[in-house]
């Protein structure tokens, strides 16, 4: 028996392992990679669409347009037809205005500032729930003849971790025409 192909078949065998581990690698990383940018989903709601991480399920709540939760944090919507506000004698000329409005017909705590963002305007507060400490970023959009207020919001110690996640939430947030 000649040793030489043995030596080779060990290198043959060699060379096939670390192929095969190499093409796992890459397959594994190529995965995680293209992942990355469809780590959301794109969520329909009454002529608004959101992208939010996949982990969120869709749930119920009173008074709320549309209504997601996860295990860290959650997402709602409030659909305000500009008309019923006038109906109501409220008086809102502005996304700020309704903000406003808002903040003071529902005693939101802290005397949060109204921020101007692009394509919103926002608050931020931090409130107590049966007992739990909650921190919210609320976003109102101004579309057509709606107002449109968007909470997001996690336990209070999480919030720090969770605040950009938030924004690019809120950024992703887009109208469809109905």
């Amino acid at each position: 028996m000649d040793p030489v192909p043995v030596k080779v078949n060990k290198v043959m065998k060699r060379i096939s392992y670390k192929n095969i581990l190499s093409l796992i690698l890459i397959a594994m990383m190529l995965l995680t990679i293209t992942s990355c940018g469809t780590a959301g989903k794109e969520v329909h709601e009454s002529g608004m669409v959101i992208t939010l991480p996949k982990g969120f399920q869709r749930a119920t709540m009173e008074n709320a347009t549309w209504y997601y939760k996860s295990s860290d944090a959650l997402a709602m919507g409030i659909r305000i037809y500009k008309s019923d506000l006038e109906k109501e004698g409220l008086e809102s000329n502005s996304a700020q205005d309704y903000a406003a409005a808002y903040i003071k017909a529902n005693s939101v705590p802290g005397d949060p500032e109204i921020q101007i963002e692009d394509k919103y305007i926002y608050f931020e507060y931090d409130a107590k729930v049966s007992g739990s400490a909650y921190s919210y970023l609320t976003c109102i959009y101004d579309h057509d003849d709606t107002y449109w207020l968007v909470n997001f919001a996690c336990y209070k110690q999480a919030y720090k971790e969770s605040r950009s996640d938030f924004f690019k939430w809120a950024d992703s947030v887009e109208f469809e025409n109905e």
